[in-house]
């Protein structure tokens, strides 16, 4: 597929847009509750509908996370243009979200408002990612693209995602006990799933308690070379464990006055066999055989409150106290021979850990008053929360008896110090009607602080021979943002938005510190590292009917600062990076002058016609540009996405008990002028797929999900995976061909 394509979907939008106008009014059968005006908080942390708040947010609801058989967090976003998650053909797993090409920790990701673990890699053996959360546990998901950081602080740099558990009383509005379960299957990783759900209480306290358990073995691909070594196309063999706990208990302490406490708990084991690893050659030993351990544990409690009395400084009041754990531990065993294999026997195990605890509070405060003509809704408070952080990696080589052999650099040791974070944030906005409500203001700043305290204590020392002692830091930024809501009729809005984004330098390479003799390379801290900064522009406008909806924008993200993980240290380019105290190769984090990015979103969604008796029709569509520079070089953004479109055809029967949906994705081609070292991350092809979706009520009580995806078996590779191909065999890293999976629900 070639790029001749963006102009027909440029026309077919067009098209689709044009019968959105067009449409006739509503059928008998559609009520006010089908309306698409979704009310979101991400926007502006108070409750608006999206065509009222000045920025792109998609929403994805428990029902579309059913209907879509969403296994996981790459599921989750597979219809979203413009939103991805890494990860297939890796043994790690899934990554963070990538939004317009700004993904890792830059990405802001909660659960219940705490934040997720921060992602963390160093070197072959470790790499702990954010891929904490079942889907199962969701009650939504909410994802604002482009920096928010006046809004949410530091990592919201390129954009959020919110995702909010389940709740009691959803399931208690018509009776005060409820249990439910799910069963699921699906062929691209031989999974299956069970969930249950119990729910008990009445109007002043109720509970509910979720258990979900998943059993699956690797993704499927598209390869048909097996072995061993980097010419295996087939996926390494995975069995793969997953347990996850939510739990949450509301009381009514008084009217308008409810506290809520949660448990959020999340435990995976993958056990790998690394057969692409097989029979390689690594610094003159061959490794026969490469296995590993992962595993990725979180806990979560917290404690909200919530109150709607009014008083003379609030209408409302949310505030909440939390504490977070999570662990990721890596073990990886080896056997293998020196001197490419004529040598001696040995077998070798390195284990990595990186920890992570989070403390925090928070409290927001709103109220509505009158200033003349003009009405405001004032929302202020602070956020705090502190992080300690530590990794370790340790093991040993063990010779054909057991004993210990020589380590080139000593073990255990750390990577970075132990480092405690403090962040402390006051933000205010005011969101302005004017003209009857038809224009609306929304100015807001926030002030951020954070101090890091690194200690390093004796297995940093002995680890890292010769580094510097590590430094204390810290800075402070204020953010601010403008947007602009502005109805020129009932259906037809314009917006516009001004944002700021910052994040503070990461722990991690502020004073990251590793050397290998053997491999001739080391890594040094950057004390002096600064905060990153970004501004963006948005214009969009939207159009909303009874029963569709139509939105266009346009933004432009300037980036400063932009701190790039282990480049080679700038200071010994006149030696190619050869530090001559040592002679050692050298990297180190360090602030790129400038990136710069830009691009264009549309979606669509609206109703064809209804037929009496035969049922009705709909279509929704999204298409996502980006591209992406280095301001001082010209050189590719390689982590911006290809040009993606959705389109979807939907069915429902009269009576909505039964329904389905046709998907089609296009994703454009990534050539060799896109990428900044074709050599290190090969373009990709173009590709088109489709997914056929089918969902229905058996009974009242029980009900069906299927779904038939990538219908006509197509090879293809996603963008957001290439980066992992490297030397190996580009076919292992393809996505499943066809496939099929199901769910079945039942309400007793």
């Amino acid at each position: 597929m070639t790029k001749h394509w963006t102009a027909a979907l440029a026309a077919g939008t067009f098209v689709l847009s044009g019968a959105a106008f067009a449409q006739t009014t509503p059928t008998d059968e559609q009520t006010d509750d089908e309306s698409l005006d979704t009310i979101t908080v991400l926007g502006t942390r108070t409750e608006r509908p999206i065509s009222e708040v000045p920025v792109t947010i998609s929403i994805i609801t428990a029902e579309q996370l059913n209907q879509e058989l969403t296994r996981d967090i790459a599921d989750l976003v597979r219809y979203e243009p413009g939103v991805s998650v890494a990860g297939t053909g890796s043994r790690f797993g899934l990554s963070g979200f990538n939004i317009r090409g700004i993904g890792g920790n830059r990405v802001l990701t909660v659960v219940d408002g705490v934040r997720l673990p921060d992602e963390f890699s160093f070197g072959p053996f470790l790499s702990a990612r954010r891929d904490f959360v079942d889907v199962d546990s969701l009650e939504r998901a909410e994802i604002a693209r482009g920096p928010i950081s006046s809004l949410y602080g530091s990592d919201a740099l390129g954009g959020v995602v919110s995702f909010t558990t389940k709740g009691p009383r959803a399931y208690l509005e018509d009776d005060n006990l409820h249990i439910g379960g799910k069963l699921g299957w699906s062929g691209a990783d031989e999974s299956t799933v069970g969930s249950i759900n119990f729910a008990a209480g009445n109007e002043q306290l109720a509970g509910l308690l979720i258990i979900t358990q998943r059993d699956l073995q690797e993704t499927e691909n598209q390869g048909s070379i097996g072995g061993f070594g980097p010419t295996r196309e087939l996926p390494d063999p995975q069995d793969i464990t997953s347990t996850n706990v939510v739990g949450k208990l509301a009381w009514q302490i008084a009217e308008g006055h409810e506290l809520t406490l949660g448990l959020d708990y999340l435990t995976n084991e993958t056990d790998t066999q690394i057969f692409s690893d097989y029979g390689t050659i690594v610094s003159g030993t061959l490794v026969n055989t490469r296995d590993a351990i992962d595993e990725r544990e979180r806990t979560r409690f917290s404690l909200a409150y919530n109150t709607d009395a009014q008083t003379a400084f609030f209408d409302q009041l949310r505030a909440s106290v939390y504490t977070q754990t999570s662990e990721t531990q890596q073990d990886t065993f080896e056997d293998r021979v020196t001197g490419a294999g004529t040598g001696v026997a040995q077998t070798r195990e390195r284990r990595s850990f990186y920890e992570q605890e989070i403390v925090g509070a928070f409290a927001q405060l709103s109220k509505v008053f009158q200033v003349g003509e003009t009405e405001h809704l004032v929302t202020y408070g602070f956020d705090y929360w502190a992080t300690d952080n530590q990794s370790i990696r340790d093991g040993g080589t063990f010779d054909a008896t057991g004993a210990p052999t020589f380590e080139f650099f000593p073990l255990p040791t750390r990577d970075f110090p132990i480092t405690e974070v403090d962040q402390l944030a006051f933000f205010v906005q005011d969101e302005i009607e004017l003209f009857g409500g038809r224009l609306m203001l929304s100015p807001g700043l926030r002030f951020d602080s954070f101090d890091a305290n690194a200690t390093a204590d004796a297995i940093y020392l002995s680890g890292n021979p010769g580094s510097p002692t590590p430094e204390d830091y810290d800075d402070s930024e204020v953010t601010a943002r403008l947007g602009v809501v502005f109805a020129v009729t009932e259906a037809i809005s314009t917006y516009a938005l001004y944002s700021e984004g910052f994040r503070a330098p990461p722990y991690d390479d502020v004073n990251v510190g590793f050397t290998n003799f053997i491999g001739g390379y080391k890594t040094i801290a950057n004390p002096g590292l600064r905060s990153e900064r970004s501004e963006g522009i948005e214009l969009g406008v939207r159009w909303q009917g009874d029963d569709s909806a139509i939105s266009f924008n346009v933004f432009q993200t300037d980036f400063e600062d932009f701190i790039e993980s282990f480049a080679i240290a700038p200071q010994f380019a006149a030696s190619f990076g050869i530090d001559p105290a040592d002679n050692l190769l050298t990297f180190q984090s360090i602030n790129r002058a400038g990136v710069e990015l830009q691009g264009a979103e549309l979606s669509a969604q609206f109703a064809l016609g209804s037929i009496v008796d035969v049922g009705s029709f709909g279509l929704r569509s999204a298409i996502a540009y980006a591209d992406g520079e280095e301001t001082a070089t010209g050189a590719p953004i390689d982590s911006v996405e290809p040009l993606t479109a959705v389109f979807g055809l939907t069915y429902r029967t009269p009576g909505e008990s039964w329904g389905g949906e046709l998907v089609l994705t296009l994703v454009e081609a990534k050539d060799e002028s896109e990428i900044v070292n074709p050599a290190l991350r090969a373009p990709t092809d173009g590709y088109g797929i489709v997914d056929l979706l089918v969902y229905g009520d058996i009974t009242e009580r029980f009900s069906v999900n299927a779904g038939l995806f990538n219908l006509t078996d197509k090879v293809y590779t996603r963008w957001a995976d290439s980066a992992g191909i490297g030397a190996d065999a580009p076919l292992r890293f393809t996505q499943p061909g066809f496939n099929a999976a199901v769910n079945l629900r039942y309400d007793f």
